[in-house]
Parts: C-alpha cells; sequence; structure tokens
C-alpha cells in the first residue's frame, strides 16, 4: 500500500462505476415501427437503409434487434423483428433506430411492461418512428385511482381534497377526478370501499407514444411516489401508458403511490449520509455548507429538513436527522439528499430515488449512505486528461464485422462525463498514423469516477463484446494520465483499485477534521519529526473514514498506513 504524508493536507480520490448486463430469453416479444411518414419525408431511405431496435433488454446496441418489412405487402412502411425476453412482469425501455448512421429516434424512451405469463408471446403495438404521424390521434383515456388508504391515512378528506391526473398528455396542469361509488374494491383485510377516482380527458398524439403521468392531490400538494420504472430509472418514478390506436382506452385501477390498505404506523426514522467523498472532492464545505433531506414526505424541500454532524462521532462526515413519518405498515417513502455542492444544483445525481419502507415497530434506522452514491474509490480531485488507446488489429465486432481501418473508425462508448451509450460517441483517430493503434485525449472532470468503465466501437456500434463485458481501468493521477493500451475485444477489469488520498477540512475550534477513504485495514498514522523517530499507529481509526482531530501546539504529520 503506497502512502502519502500530509501536513494537515493532500488529496486525490476515487469512485465506481457499472454497466447493467443482460437477461436470458425465454419468450418471443414482436416490435413494430412505422416508418411511412419517415420515407415521406425523406428522414430514411428503404433502398440503402435498415432499421434496429435497441433497449435496455440487450445493452442499447449490444445486441440490436434487426427490423424487416415486406415491400410487396399492404403496409410496405412497417417494419417488424421478434427477439426473446423473458416475461417476467418487468420493464422494458427502448427506441427505434435507423441505419446505418444510428439515429435514434428523438422522442421519449418507449416503455412497456413484460406480462407475467413467461413461454407465452408479447406483440408491441406499432408506433410511427419518432412519434410523427400522418396526424395527431385524439384518444379518449380514462384514468382511474384508488384512495383508500390516502383516506385512511389523512393524506385526502372526500369533499374536501381535490384528486387529479397530470401528465405530458395535459402539460402536467390539473384533470380532475371525481368518484365513482359504483365501483367496489375488497381489500387485504376483507373491507370493501368505493374510493376509486376516475376521469376521462382528450389525449392528443400518436399511437404507440410513450406519456408519462401521476396521480396528485391538492391536500399537502401531495405528488404520489410509486413504484420506480425499473426499465427506465432516468424517468422520475413517473407511471407510463402506451397511446392506443382506439378511440377510447382505459387505464388499469391503481394504488395512489402503490399503497393498498394497510394499517397505519409511526416510525422515527433515523436518515444518514456521509459527506466524505464530497469534503475530499472539494464539492462540500462543512463549515459554511449544509445538508437536507427531501422526500415525498416534505414536497422535495419544503418545509426544510436539515441534517447535523456530531464533531466528537466516531465519523464527524456523517450527516443525521431524525423525524417521524407516519403511513400504512409496508408503504414506501422516496428521498434524496441534497447539499450546497456545486453540481447538479445540490441534488444527487443518481437516477433513482432512494427508498425506504414503513415498518410495525416505533422506530427504524437506515444504513448511512455515501453521498450521490460516491463511497469508493472516491472521484477525480481535479480535471484530468485522460488518454484512451486501442490496438484493432485483427479486431472483429460481435456482429461478425471486420475492422477495415481504410473505411472504418473507432470510437469510445460508455464513458461517465457522457449521458448514454451509443450517443454523442467519441471519435479516436489513428496514432501514429499508419499503424493499428487508435487513440484520444479526453477531459474527464473534476468529480468524475476514478474507475472508468468503457468499451470501443466499430462506426458508432456497441460490438465490441457483449453486454456487461467492458474494459475497467483506473486514472492513477491527476492532471494528466495515460492508460495502458487495450486491445479491442479483450476486456481488461483491473481489480487494483489506488487507496484514496488523505485530505484536510475546517472544523470545529481547536481541532482539524481529517478525511479519507475509509477501508478495513487503512488508518492514520501520525509522526512529529520526519527525520527522526517514528510513525504511530492508531488503530482507532482502523476502517474509520474521518475523525475530528485535535491540534496541539507542535508540528504534526499524518498518514494513511500500516
Amino acid at each position: 500500500m503506497k502512502t502519502k504524508l500530509i501536513k494537515y493536507a493532500l488529496s486525490a480520490g476515487l469512485f465506481l462505476g457499472s454497466v447493467a448486463g443482460a437477461t436470458a430469453a425465454s419468450s418471443i416479444v414482436t416490435f413494430q415501427v412505422d416508418m411511412s411518414v419517415a420515407i415521406t419525408n425523406l428522414a430514411f431511405d428503404p433502398l440503402t437503409q435498415s432499421v434496429q431496435v435497441r433497449g435496455n433488454f440487450e445493452g442499447w446496441g449490444a445486441h440490436p434487434v434487426a427490423l424487416t418489412n415486406n415491400p410487396l405487402g399492404t403496409t410496405p412502411g412497417l417494419y417488424t423483428g421478434t427477439t426473446n425476453l423473458p416475461l417476467n412482469g418487468s420493464v422494458i425501455a427502448f427506441k427505434y433506430v435507423i441505419m446505418t448512421n444510428v439515429t435514434f429516434e428523438t422522442s421519449h424512451n418507449r416503455n412497456q411492461t413484460l406480462p407475467s405469463n413467461s413461454g407465452g408471446s408479447l406483440v408491441i403495438p406499432p408506433a410511427y418512428f419518432d412519434d410523427n404521424p400522418p396526424s395527431p390521434a385524439a384518444v379518449d383515456v380514462t384514468f382511474q385511482v384508488d384512495l383508500a388508504q390516502q383516506i385512511n391515512v389523512g393524506a385526502f378528506i372526500p369533499g374536501t381534497s381535490v384528486p387529479s391526473g397530470r401528465g405530458g398528455f395535459n402539460g402536467w396542469s390539473t384533470s380532475t377526478l371525481t368518484n365513482d361509488p359504483t365501483i367496489l374494491r375488497t381489500n387485504q383485510n376483507g373491507l370493501v370501499t368505493s374510493n376509486v377516482y376516475v376521469g376521462t380527458f382528450t389525449v392528443s398524439g400518436s399511437p404507440g407514444q410513450t406519456l408519462d403521468y401521476k396521480y396528485y392531490i391538492d391536500t399537502g400538494a401531495n405528488w404520489e411516489a410509486p413504484a420506480p420504472n425499473t426499465g427506465d430509472p432516468n424517468d422520475s418514478n413517473n407511471r407510463f401508458f402506451t397511446l392506443s390506436s382506439n378511440l377510447t382506452q382505459t387505464l388499469p385501477i391503481v394504488f395512489f403511490s402503490d399503497q393498498p390498505y394497510a394499517p397505519v404506523a409511526t416510525n422515527q426514522v433515523t436518515f444518514q449520509v456521509d459527506m466524505g467523498a464530497q469534503i475530499a472532492s472539494g464539492n462540500f464545505d462543512p463549515c459554511s455548507g449544509h445538508v437536507e433531506l427531501r422526500g415525498n414526505f416534505n414536497s422535495w424541500g419544503a418545509p426544510q429538513i436539515l441534517c447535523t454532524n456530531d464533531w466528537s462521532s466516531t465519523n464527524p462526515a456523517v450527516y443525521k436527522v431524525v423525524i417521524p413519518l407516519s403511513g400504512g405498515v409496508g408503504a414506501s417513502d422516496f428521498y434524496k439528499f441534497w447539499s450546497t455542492v456545486s453540481a447538479n444544483g445540490g441534488w444527487e445525481t443518481m437516477a433513482a430515488n432512494r427508498a425506504f419502507q414503513i415498518v410495525n415497530q416505533p422506530a427504524q434506522t437506515l444504513a448511512v449512505a455515501p453521498f450521490d452514491d460516491v463511497n469508493g474509490p472516491w472521484p477525480l480531485p481535479a480535471d484530468t486528461v485522460v488518454t484512451f488507446s486501442v490496438s484493432m488489429t485483427n479486431a472483429v465486432g460481435t456482429d461478425g464485422t471486420n475492422f477495415n481501418p481504410a473505411s472504418d473508425q473507432v470510437f469510445l462508448n460508455g464513458v461517465p462525463n457522457f449521458a448514454a451509450w451509443n450517443t454523442s460517441l467519441p471519435q479516436l483517430t489513428n496514432n501514429p498514423l499508419g499503424s493499428e493503434v487508435y487513440s484520444l485525449d479526453l477531459l474527464v472532470p473534476k468529480g468524475s469516477p476514478i474507475q472508468q468503465t468503457y468499451k470501443y466501437g466499430i462506426d458508432g456500434n456497441d460490438d465490441e463484446a457483449g453486454a456487461g463485458s467492458n474494459h475497467v481501468r483506473y486514472v492513477r493521477a491527476t492532471g494528466r494520465y495515460v492508460m495502458p493500451l487495450d486491445t479491442f475485444g479483450h476486456q481488461l477489469a483491473e481489480t487494483n483499485p489506488p487507496v484514496g488520498g488523505l485530505f484536510t477540512s475546517c472544523s470545529t475550534p481547536g481541532n482539524v477534521l481529517l478525511v479519507w477513504e475509509g477501508r478495513p485495514g487503512v488508518r492514520l498514522q501520525t509522526r512529529a519529526d520526519l527525520h527522526s523517530g517514528s510513525w504511530l499507529d492508531h488503530p482507532e481509526t482502523d476502517g474509520l473514514s474521518a475523525t475530528n482531530w485535535p491540534i496541539g501546539s507542535g508540528m504534526l504529520f499524518f498518514r494513511l498506513g500500516p
């Protein structure tokens, strides 16, 4: 283990990234897209171009599904294709793509809930490419929500509260729902209720279009928080529906926030967040900044819920708050931490909200969560130019394409400062010219993962290896770092991350806050003189990641050991 000396200060940093893998196949799913308008608008040439579907179910291009048409059929503009997927009730996200220039639809990701009847089949309704139909459809859509539990916990007051359906279909404005007493529901406790509220509204759009929505109660400005869309985690926990090609459409009855009727409990909930990595990277100043808890239980920020740290605790970088929360047993609440950090307006940046469930006991303490899920390795403490390079000698794509240096190009795929795989890809250049080595200098901003998870691709495709099989390397210096040469198709994953640095920050009078990447076996060591004496081990700091160290009258040096 390498160590670094500090005289109350030193810096380094680290992080972790990942790429989702594919699931096993079991049932036939058919995709359909109507390219007729795209053909008319000259956006697609059926003689020279082809169509694919790409999605989270295959790695967004690792194994795209090719679609074909019947030029002599009654609908020559309709392109279809099949693949095998597990019909297990999960949600998939996908888009249609024009090849060979890899033109994705610019509209909302398409979503589809797979039924739970593995072994059957599913035909997804046809959609117009990029949700651009010959003319918009007008569909009378009926929305339905069961408010029994919201009435039970006092979040909805019949006769006073006003529920509504809100979404992309109405600009997220109010579309009022009213009670339908003819809809009777028997809950899990055997009680029969008539608390379903409904409303029918005309929705204009393109058949096959995915539209987001949520239910809302005006009392307490209460947006529902349904279970996350596992297929599309960037979708802000919205519900979705696929617009029908019929004149009418009825959405299924759902519980508000997916909370069925259940006994009510109140928990004293302890929330905890570790700000160590944010302090180390310079994003958070514990003396001038503050940390907040924001969730559906305080309308995502109002009233303010402050988290505080304990300077005398074993980890003063951990901020906590205890609040009472009530709800039906098993009900989920969603939240994130917010702080005066430089990025993302203070919000944690991971896509999915954090979640916990109300339990049938008076209190619960949630595990310490690293802010932004940055735990270890820590992020880069400074902007760094990183050189990526790959040998394309005898390179063959997963689709069988043999790399031709005279006509093919090489792209970098999956580096975290790009929004998505297969879009806006940086291109590598032949260096040295005439060789089969391609390289790229890329600015990796401060705060980016030191662990880089990536692939190379031929002509913009994610075709180096299967889904989840990536290069994994660490940026081991700041300012400028040259990655070791990669070989196309030989995925190397480094398993020896560098040890995080030792940092200082402001603290209480007479103390200095020391922050480092805590791991078992890593602890502080001190020494008063670098020219004489020996390092003094502090086993009480083993496994910690911060401590509030009292300042003495003499010089003192710190390092990580052993």
